[in-house]
């Protein structure tokens, strides 16, 4: 290897450390005074439990626990409603990822999620993946929606290219799959390493 190709490596392996060291020094937690440690759960309302719980089971979720079906008086008046009956479960992702999967049925409120993703609020929920052509191929096969043909690019820094691309549950509530480049798979892991300390 020549001198100038030494060089050139050091030098990107040295850019790569601080462009390291600079994500790690970005994600450290700020002093808030308050004791949040990370998210518990997503909760997604659904029409049908039964077709929706099919849905993400093939997602790769698994029930943890059902949920209770009456609500008593302190757990509506925590969510702002009046007593309310409901068929639900906690489901997760091998990773811990948990989402609180809910068909309201009295109060029943029939209106869909939302149009679309520029709307005020939560929008959509987005799962890693290692393999994002497979998953698109599967979903496809059972006949999911997607927004899009093919999933969008956007490349990093360091010549990687994290691949995005959205499609809907059975109720139309916006999800994506996303396959992470170099520079968002290390933002990742630090992210997940600083949670962890």
């Amino acid at each position: 290897m020549k001198k100038w190709q030494w060089m050139s490596l050091v030098a990107l392996v040295l850019a790569g450390v601080l462009g390291l060291a600079a994500i790690g020094i970005a994600m450290r937690p700020v002093p808030s005074g308050m004791a949040i440690s990370g998210v518990l759960h997503v909760n997604i309302n659904c029409s049908d439990f039964e077709r929706s719980r099919a849905f993400y089971e093939k997602l790769g979720f698994r029930v943890l626990m059902e949920v209770e079906q009456d609500g008593t008086a302190d757990v509506a008046k925590a969510v702002g409603l009046p007593p309310y009956k409901v068929k639900g479960a906690l489901m997760a992702l091998g990773d811990g990822s948990v989402i609180d999967l809910l068909e309201w049925q009295d109060p029943h409120d029939p209106s869909p999620p939302y149009a679309q993703l520029n709307h005020v609020g939560l929008a959509r929920i987005a799962f890693a993946t290692s393999d994002i052509e497979a998953d698109i191929a599967r979903l496809k096969a059972d006949g999911v929606t997607f927004l899009s043909e093919e999933p969008a690019e956007v490349p990093d820094p360091l010549g990687g290219t994290t691949r995005f691309i959205c499609f809907t549950d059975p109720d139309g509530t916006v999800l994506e799959l996303i396959e992470m480049g170099t520079v968002m798979g290390w933002v990742q892991r630090l992210s997940q390493a600083a949670g962890d300390r």
